[in-house]
């Protein structure tokens, strides 16, 4: 295990993403993290621009989440329940 402190931008684009694998792909997220850390993003505001990247393009890229980054956030895409959420909730019989 490493001795680096997490990083929760990092964390939401490796959750939406999936791992990088070549320097190329690192360079590239790494420029993601400084601009969403620079907009002020929270993993929660990620997810509402992964939810609407995905729901107006075929394919996207971390930079692509990036340039609409602003516009998501204005946007009506409601946050989608999670799995989990959804298990939890039909065990208490909600």
């Amino acid at each position: 295990m490493s001795g680096r402190q997490r990083d929760p931008i990092w964390d939401a684009l490796d959750l939406h993403f999936g791992p990088v694998r070549t320097n190329s792909e690192r360079g590239r997220r790494n420029l993601a993290v400084k601009e969403l850390r620079e907009a002020g993003a929270s993993p929660e505001e990620i997810r509402v621009a992964y939810l609407w990247c995905d729901k107006n393009f075929t394919t996207f890229t971390e930079m692509a989440l990036v340039s609409h980054f602003g516009r998501a956030q204005h946007s009506n895409v409601k946050p989608v329940e999670s799995p989990l959420s959804i298990v939890r909730r039909m065990a208490d019989g909600r």
